[in-house]
């Protein structure tokens, strides 16, 4: 009797399980690029967030993101590229990078999201706001000129451009899986984001595994 009792039980937790466990929809949390790549080969999937400081979602989805990107496994390689929509937002991304090229951007990143949405009026809109903004906190300005005006600067700018309009990247944050899929709709928190790409990952691993000849 305890047998059957105990059996009917684990089938109970097996079904409750089923029920709790989150579904996601092609075309709804998650959407194939147009036109789609070839099937990549290989063990490593790139993740990139597309962002932008002046994004208070972007903001408040930092601390899951970070989090989840540090339990990634070594073949799940996390980048983040910055958002381009004109104006300070194509500011932003040439800050991000000529910080990223002087090796001060995980000191400053933070802050950048902080005092932009902060809900003062300083949102760092002008090359002046950033300068000095940047000053009060220690980095090194003749070296941050030099990097804003390098050629490797304009040029991870202008990758990023063409990603955003290859991926169809239309809001931030948004999470583009193998250049395959982005992040799409129906999320109700942040975690929901990374749940699904880590589903994502998954599924771009089996169409790997399919491609290879039996």
């Amino acid at each position: 009797m305890k047998k059957i009792v105990a059996t009917l039980f684990a089938g109970v937790l097996m079904l409750a399980g089923a029920a709790l466990a989150k579904t996601f929809e092609e075309g709804v949390q998650y959407v194939p690029i147009k036109p789609q790549p070839p099937v990549g080969t290989g063990e490593e999937v790139e993740v990139a967030e597309f962002f932008w400081y002046g994004c208070p979602h972007c903001r408040d989805f930092e601390p899951t993101v970070t989090k989840w990107a540090g339990g990634l496994p070594a073949n799940v390689k996390f980048t983040q590229i910055p958002a381009m929509f004109g104006k300070s937002a194509d500011l932003h991304a040439q800050v991000y990078y000529a910080l990223q090229g002087m090796g001060e951007l995980e000191r400053v990143h933070q802050k950048l999201f902080d005092a932009i949405n902060s809900g003062g009026s300083n949102k760092l809109r002008t090359r002046d706001e950033v300068d000095t903004f940047l000053e009060a906190n220690g980095v090194d300005m003749a070296q941050f000129a030099d990097s804003m005006n390098s050629f490797a600067v304009a040029a991870k700018v202008n990758r990023a451009r063409a990603l955003m309009r290859r991926y169809g990247v239309r809001s931030v944050p948004a999470l583009v899986v193998d250049g395959r899929y982005r992040s799409g709709t129906g999320f109700t928190s942040y975690q929901d984001m990374t749940e699904v790409v880590d589903y994502v990952v998954d599924k771009v691993l089996a169409q790997r595994k399919d491609q290879v000849p039996r």
